[in-house]
């Protein structure tokens, strides 16, 4: 791990940690010996030359591109960049990215390219078919070295209005636009707006936004975001079961609107919801109305008061069930407990066959 300091480590001393990091995580019996400013085919000069021996005698050897800082928007430049000097050296070296911190978003460009990657705080990710040589480690998932005070988390009132427009607004759109459908305000938007296209997930032009990765941005939200801890819960018992619960809610008449994997079952009917998750603007209030029992034990039922209005916006009716807006229930999911992220990535794959029913 780096040592504690306001500054991100240079390059040189990237290069050194990174150079120690793979050393420590190949499998024992291998080695690793380091080659620093060398040339590949005689033209191109790679910042660090590391080649790793089996016990059998088998080599391999990584072309590491060193960044002392790298923003996912910077990944496909430096992507192009270590795949020219390796695509024409024989035999043909295994292209890594090196850097005092990647982010998560940066390490799943780079992941999705095919590219390996280290970083100082031991996030780690080589992959080489001959030899078999797999290496994946966690370390940082935020930046211990923030250079600016530019946003960097999306928790907050704020930042979930603005997710919640950005992911259900169709692009090209504009930031006024944006506030005017959610209520978000637009420094707010700004601000978030700036933080995703640091990370790659929208691009802009003119101010305007032209793209958005709906997907990748609703990973992003889940970062600093939880089903649970965003919001206030209570756990309540419904005697009769889920069944029981859900024909009181076609009935009832409190602002209600569920989420989690009773939610999801609307939308994708795999397994049965053994847990009900209901946002209520009241929960005592909600307890009375549905005749419920308050536990900490034995619970089927959590309602959720909610951080903000916002998750009532664009609430759908799914077979008597009214539901939150599938991007909710998305960043719901992927944070909920159980099964429910596995239910949040089957939401995703529904989301991007059936986007018309649900973005605007």
């Amino acid at each position: 791990m780096p040592e504690t300091n306001t500054q991100p480590p240079t390059e040189m001393q990237v290069e050194r940690q990174v150079e120690q990091l793979l050393a420590e995580r190949i499998p024992s019996g291998w080695s690793l010996q380091a080659r620093r400013t060398d040339t590949l085919a005689g033209r191109h000069r790679v910042d660090l030359l590391a080649e790793i021996v089996s016990p059998a005698g088998e080599r391999v050897v990584l072309a590491v591109e060193i960044k002392r800082c790298l923003e996912p928007r910077d990944v496909l430049q430096t992507v192009e960049q270590v795949l020219a000097i390796t695509a024409d050296a024989s035999p043909r070296p295994v292209p890594v990215v090196a850097a005092a911190y990647l982010s998560p978003r940066a390490r799943a460009l780079l992941r999705d390219r095919g590219v390996g990657y280290a970083d100082t705080t031991g996030n780690v990710r080589i992959e080489v078919s001959a030899p078999g040589l797999f290496i994946a480690t966690d370390g940082a998932d935020h930046d211990p070295w923030p250079r600016d005070h530019k946003l960097r988390s999306l928790r907050g009132r704020g930042a979930a209005r603005a997710m919640r427009a950005i992911i259900d607004t169709s692009p090209p759109c504009g930031v006024r636009e944006l506030a005017q459908a959610t209520g978000a305000s637009a420094p707010t938007l700004s601000r978030v707006l700036d933080l995703l296209e640091r990370e790659a997930i929208v691009s802009r032009a003119r101010g305007a936004v032209s793209t958005v990765d709906w997907q990748a941005a609703t990973r992003r939200w889940a970062e600093d975001y939880d089903q649970t801890d965003s919001n206030t819960p209570t756990t309540v018992l419904e005697p009769r079961g889920l069944a029981a619960l859900e024909k009181k809610l076609g009935a009832t008449t409190i602002p209600y609107a569920a989420t989690g994997a009773l939610a999801a079952q609307r939308f994708d009917p795999i397994a049965p919801a053994r847990l009900a998750a209901i946002y209520v603007t009241d929960a005592i209030r909600a307890i009375d109305s549905l005749d419920l029992r308050e536990t900490e034990a034995g619970a089927n039922v959590v309602l959720l008061e909610p951080f903000d209005p916002v998750v009532f916006d664009r609430t759908v009716e799914r077979d008597g069930l009214r539901c939150v807006a599938p991007s909710q229930l998305a960043v719901d999911l992927l944070t909920g407990p159980g099964r429910e992220p596995s239910q949040g990535e089957q939401l995703l794959q529904w989301m991007e066959k059936n986007e018309n029913a649900w973005r605007s």
